[in-house]
């Protein structure tokens, strides 16, 4: 079972993205719905104002009508103007203010009594200086304006305009012109105000500024209300977030912490030796995300490790019999020895010492290169290789070897090159033990066969064949195992029985395969005498050398 494809957003990653950007959302939600608020109460709270201003301002000029020839250029009475605005504007819970024509201040619901050359008793507020020092919420406040609502963090200050002066206030100017105009603006002590300037009028005619203003504190506890709320979502937004890290901990943290004490339940964290018992890890592998696929991964990884395991402990005691073997015979060899005698009797033990040392020569040199055949396969970097160089060159060495014994040596090679990924070294070591074991089962006269060629699936096929006595059938797969030899008697003894399995060592490692069949007449029947063996080996091409390869076939 392999790992599983990664979308390009794997199911771990939307989950993670999914768990975190429904906190931001209930977040930004609510945010935005507050910001939606504040724009709808200040604007429902202007259109009260200027409706009620155009109350006020009708009631100013009431006394006027269509009939009076001189209506529209009687001026405004300022004691009926202030006692207008005395009466009306403080139930309202505004300050209510009056300008004449030359905006100067006629009235004030502030001082209602206050009327003629006299000016009203104010103190001037000055505009709040650049740097102040706000509260945390009204910084917030500020960068939340700016970022959010367009609005610039710094607002226009509040003044008090007395009798004697001339008011300069946008929104007084654009009213005196005949238009509603309204702002908001904020006082010495960071209050916001909101104000509304409407024309008086008497027909067409202005004669007069009405101001309609929130007092300091209306709009701002209002707006620290609103404040309020916004924490209680910040709030909620943080217990969201942190209980979805809580589920996200758990189930990211929690299996990984498993998998983890499972690959090492005792290990060495205390001093401990490893706990010898066989290790079993968590099966995670229902889970289609990368937790799933580390599970398999780690019981794969732990069921491969305890198979090389197993196969060491076999490979060792395969190992320590098949060295008992030549041991034991020459140490019977060498007890002999002291009783011999005659000369022929001892040069014949001497020569039974020397075959069983060369064969426990042999043999250790081929258990040693087994041994390392595994790194190297894994730590080599493998290149391209050409089958047809490496074939031709071993088939004319074996020929040179069964020259003495009559031996020939066919090769059938296609004309372009066979080319796969590996190394050189060791697919020539598979093709000297597949000649090397041709050579010793051909008889004398006999004809070993090479043949390559590309299959049409992409692979590359070269078969060895021989004119021997043929391998029984229930042999043809136990003949790859370690230290199996079944050869004449007089090639007893001369080999480890290592070299096949090898052979598929390596060739598995190359992506490939190899087997073994029995050569028969046709029509033969399958139980009939075989007439030679043929072993087969297919590795696939290398990247980029198929097409060419077909195109020169």
């Amino acid at each position: 079972m392999g790992l599983r494809k990664s979308a390009p957003f794997s199911s771990l990653q939307r989950r993670i993205i999914f768990f975190n950007l429904m906190g931001l959302a209930v977040l930004v939600f609510g945010v935005l719905y507050l910001n939606q608020f504040r724009s709808s109460l200040i604007e429902q709270r202007v259109q009260a104002m200027r409706m009620q201003g155009e109350i006020i301002a009708i009631a100013l000029t009431g006394g006027a009508t269509e009939e009076d020839p001189n209506a529209e250029a009687a001026p405004l009475d300022p004691e009926a103007a202030r006692a207008t605005i005395a009466s009306l504007g403080r139930p309202l819970d505004l300050r209510v203010r009056l300008f004449d024509t030359e905006l100067r201040l006629m009235a004030d619901s502030r001082s209602p009594d206050t009327g003629g050359e006299l000016p009203i008793a104010v103190t001037p507020l000055p505009a709040p200086p650049t740097g102040v020092k706000d509260s945390v919420l009204n910084r917030a406040e500020a960068a939340y304006d700016t970022l959010v609502q367009g609005i610039p963090g710094s607002r226009p200050g509040f003044t008090e305009v007395p009798t004697t002066e001339v008011a300069t206030d946008a929104e007084i100017v654009q009213a005196a012109a005949g238009r509603v105009a309204s702002s908001i603006r904020v006082n010495s002590a960071g209050e916001l105000i909101l104000s509304v300037a409407l024309p008086v009028r008497r027909l067409s005619v202005v004669q007069g500024v009405l101001v309609m203003s929130t007092e300091g504190g209306d709009i701002n506890r209002i707006v620290q209300r609103e404040r309020v709320i916004i924490l209680q979502v910040f709030v909620v937004a943080a217990a969201v977030s942190v209980l979805l890290s809580i589920i996200l901990a758990n189930t990211i943290a929690a299996p990984i912490q498993r998998l983890a004490e499972a690959a090492d339940p005792e290990g060495e964290r205390s001093g401990r030796l490893v706990n010898p018992e066989r290790v079993e890890i968590p099966d995670l592998t229902h889970r289609i995300d990368e937790i799933g696929d580390l599970s398999d991964s780690l019981i794969r990884m732990t069921s491969a490790l305890y198979t090389r395991i197993e196969a060491i402990e076999s490979f060792a005691a395969d190992v320590a019999h098949e060295i008992k073997n030549p041991l034991t015979s020459l140490r019977s060899a060498v007890e002999t020895l002291e009783y011999a005698k005659t000369d022929e009797q001892r040069l014949r033990l001497m020569g039974i010492i020397q075959k069983d040392v060369n064969r426990l020569d042999r043999l250790v040199t081929d258990i040693s290169n087994a041994s390392r055949l595994d790194a190297e396969l894994v730590r080599e970097r493998m290149d391209h290789v050409d089958l047809v160089e490496i074939v031709t060159t071993m088939t004319s060495i074996t020929a040179t070897q069964g020259q003495e014994r009559g031996i020939g040596v066919v090769t059938r090679m296609p004309g372009n090159a066979l080319v796969v990924a590996g190394l050189e070294v060791r697919l020539a070591q598979v093709f000297t033990n597949l000649l090397d074991n041709a050579l010793s089962f051909s008889p004398e006269g006999g004809t070993i066969t090479v043949e390559g060629r590309m299959l049409p699936n992409g692979a590359v096929r070269i078969a060895v064949t021989d004119q021997g006595p043929g391998i029984p059938e229930d042999n043809l797969e136990s003949i790859f195992e370690r230290f199996y030899s079944e050869r004449p008697a007089e090639g007893f003894g001369n080999h480890s029985g290592l070299g096949l399995s090898i052979c598929r060592q390596i060739v598995e490692a190359h992506g490939g395969r190899i087997w073994a069949e029995n050569i028969r007449e046709a029509g033969a029947q399958p139980d009939a005498r075989p007439r030679g063996a043929r072993f087969v080996v297919e590795l696939p091409v290398a990247p980029g050398a198929m097409s060419r390869g077909r195109a020169q076939l």
